[in-house]
């Protein structure tokens, strides 16, 4: 990414005791554009990016529940052309993290798409996986990767646990079990180079979530994108 020297600092109004973000960016690729993040209805909200024409490039949609401490993220989306150049949804999910943090929110909660897990893993989030269908879709994409035997032979074991019983205790404690070894599995195929990662895909989505302390955990790597961004905001 092209370096920017002068940083943009956030600028904040409450609404509803909500804190909401606006940022104005000069992207040497892209130009000016600019960041809201407004009201929609209820507890929603919605993140829109936009060029200095008012052409909306990219958006993101949320929950924000602060009596249950939550945001649930909808969706992230760029405009077509623009996908794959300019980092937009790393944008996207870094404003979404700021709205966090200003508004005291210890979980970010989504349903990834299976083509964007990994996307959501490099920035923290991990399974969570609490449905019997995606717990069971999730083992059997592990069980069959044959590059990887280790994580397929304990795939294949939790499988036949499965299998084996059938009390709801014991099915969710399979689903934590699979949100583990899911993670794990993400954590080495994150090792190889892009083209390799290629190799190891899901099939199916699954739920996904970042916690507070995670984002405290890993504060340096945000607070480098955000830099990278040419936004004023540490964490």
């Amino acid at each position: 990414m092209v370096k920017i020297n002068s940083l943009s600092k956030p600028l904040w109004k409450t609404l509803s005791g909500v804190k909401l973000c606006s940022l104005k960016l000069e992207k040497p690729e892209l130009g000016k554009i600019r960041a809201e993040v407004s009201h929609l209805k209820d507890y929603n909200y919605a993140i829109n990016l936009f060029t200095s024409n008012g052409t909306r490039i990219g958006k993101e949609f949320f929950g924000l529940y602060p009596d249950e401490n939550r945001i649930f993220g909808f969706n992230i989306e760029t405009l077509k052309s623009f996908r794959g150049k300019f980092r937009l949804g790393e944008l996207l999910r870094l404003i979404s993290i700021m709205e966090m943090i200003e508004n005291k929110i210890n979980l970010f909660q989504i349903f990834s798409k299976d083509t964007a897990v990994y996307f959501h893993f490099r920035y923290g989030f991990k399974p969570d996986i609490r449905q019997f269908a995606h717990r069971d879709n999730n083992l059997e994409t592990i069980s069959n990767d044959s590059r990887f035997p280790d994580f397929a032979q304990t795939a294949n074991a939790l499988i036949k646990k499965v299998r084996e019983h059938s009390g709801g205790e014991e099915m969710r404690k399979i689903c934590r079990i699979t949100s583990v070894l899911t993670e794990e599995y993400m954590k080495r195929v994150k090792q190889l180079n892009p083209q390799e990662q290629k190799l190891h895909p899901f099939t199916f989505g699954f739920d996904m979530k970042l916690t507070k302390e995670d984002v405290l955990k890993e504060k340096d790597l945000f607070n480098r994108l955000f830099k990278n961004h040419g936004i004023d905001y540490t964490i």
